[in-house]
């Protein structure tokens, strides 16, 4: 059984155990513990323990130190990769480049702390008025499957440059990459300055985000989790940065080549099995030129090679676990039932392992609940539309407000396009949105708060101001 890190040390948990497995062969890899209250309490001490004298270190001597941490997940980059793969199902390449986009991301992040600087107004010649951004404290970073290493380090990281100690609860679908990443490259940070609690959700992370000592919650997940824990935040006047879930939309013109729109168009819906939060889940296009992309979007989905990630001819792996397959059947078997016509896919693949196939639809029922509800699997719903502004208000209809994609040449549109679809992220003539130094913020159903760049430095830290005047003489 898998140990947690607490004070630099492993930490045994509790007897009772969550088995990990390989999604691709459905075989225990490991377990992990369900993490008791004492664990909770074990890890948060531990942080609360070394804040003062982390936080009181300079800005450059944690960067130095961070700088550090990437060496050594560089040292390691192909070992956290096959376990990635392993726990998790994604092809090895793409694992591979998940470890190096969260070095890319680390790196970005302590280029940019050094620049985290106070305000300054307009004074007096014997005052001084100015304000300082200061560590929040202790941060509970509860962290999603999906790209457990990328995000984990995302979020994790830039709380450390800050000055915040931290606890990492990773997903209990995926938690040992997240496990050997902080022993092998935060070993050499003080004692209890990252701390990693293993278990479940229900039990562990309702604990850790309720606990009196800890003054952040940064949690990237589901809405309906991010809800529950945000009103606790509520409850105790905690900061919360939440990133939530998607149900991304894409609108394809009459303008664009058609064969780059539909390559485009199942990168975004299929890539990662569709496991991401700003995956296509939505695809509306221009009736005028349906019929062709419809089929070479479906030509896409029939060429992506679907297998064991760790099989060198796989482009698409499985479903994280039983429960994420099942749930991308019940939606794609209710759409069907509602009238949608499959053109590819549309029914799990023979086991062992949770693999479903890239599935392509039409003649979808807007009210069901593949259309309204977060998928999070490899499935493209594909209708038409007649005018630019049609396909706005479609893009739209969704209490969702993560991101949206534009594909046209029209300069016109897409003015339109980024004034009117109502997301935290628009992207215009591509399927990724992040880059080094960028920010995102999402709306409505999607989330709180600004994740990543220097404005994510600004939510993770409180501000201070200072007013000093020269006693009269």
């Amino acid at each position: 059984m898998q140990t947690h890190w607490i004070d630099n040390r492993a930490v045994p948990g509790d007897g009772l155990g969550i088995d990990v497995l390989n999604p691709a062969t459905e075989e225990r890899i490991d377990t992990i513990p369900r993490g008791q209250v004492d664990a909770v309490d074990a890890c948060v001490a531990a942080a609360r323990r070394a804040f003062e004298r982390w936080a009181g270190l300079s800005p450059t001597q944690r960067q130095q130190l961070i700088g550090t941490a990437i060496d050594r997940l560089a040292s390691i980059s192909d070992e956290v990769a096959h376990l990635l793969t392993r726990e998790m199902g994604k092809p090895l390449s793409q694992a591979k480049n998940e470890v190096s986009k969260a070095m890319q991301g680390m790196r970005a992040s302590a280029e940019m702390v050094i620049h985290l600087r106070s305000g300054q107004q307009m004074a007096g010649d014997l005052e001084l008025n100015f304000q300082q951004r200061c560590a929040r404290g202790v941060a509970a970073c509860v962290m999603p499957w999906n790209y457990p290493v990328a995000l984990g380090l995302d979020n994790v990281v830039p709380n450390l440059l800050v000055g915040n100690t931290v606890v990492w609860k990773p997903s209990e679908k995926t938690p040992l990459t997240s496990r050997l990443v902080v022993e092998k490259i935060f070993g050499h940070l003080p004692p209890g300055v990252v701390n990693l609690l293993l278990g479940d959700g229900p039990t562990t992370g309702d604990a850790l985000v309720r606990h009196p000592q800890v003054d952040l919650l940064v949690f990237v997940g589901s809405e309906p989790t991010g809800r529950h824990l945000g009103g606790i935040c509520g409850q105790h006047l905690k900061k919360a940065v939440l990133e939530l879930g998607g149900k991304d939309a894409l609108i394809v013109d009459e303008t664009v080549d058609v064969a780059t729109a539909a390559r485009y168009a199942a990168d975004a819906a299929f890539a990662n099995a569709g496991q991401i939060c700003t995956s296509i889940e939505r695809i509306y296009v221009a009736r005028k030129i349906f019929p062709e992309f419809l089929a070479a979007l479906t030509a896409q989905a029939r060429a992506i090679r679907v297998g064991n990630g760790l099989d060198a001819a796989t482009q698409m792996g499985p479903l994280v676990d039983r429960g994420q397959w099942e749930r991308v059947s019940r939606q794609v078997q209710e759409a069907v039932a509602a009238g949608a016509t499959v053109h590819h896919g549309g029914a799990p693949l023979p086991g062992p392992g949770f693999f479903y196939p890239p599935t392509v639809l039409t003649q979808l029922d807007p009210a069901c609940s593949l259309m309204q509800e977060e998928t999070f699997g490899p499935v493209a719903p594909c209708l038409a539309f007649d005018d630019f502004e049609e396909a706005i208000a479609l893009a739209n209809a969704s209490h969702f407000g993560l991101a949206a994609m534009v594909m046209t040449t029209s300069a016109p549109r897409a003015l339109r396009a980024i004034h009117s679809l109502r997301a935290g992220m628009v992207k215009i003539n591509t399927m990724r949105g992040k880059a080094p130094g960028g920010t995102s913020e999402p709306v409505r159903g999607s989330g709180l708060g600004q994740g990543y760049g220097m404005e994510f430095f600004h939510e993770i830290t409180t501000q201070k101001s200072v007013y000093w005047r020269a006693v009269p003489s």
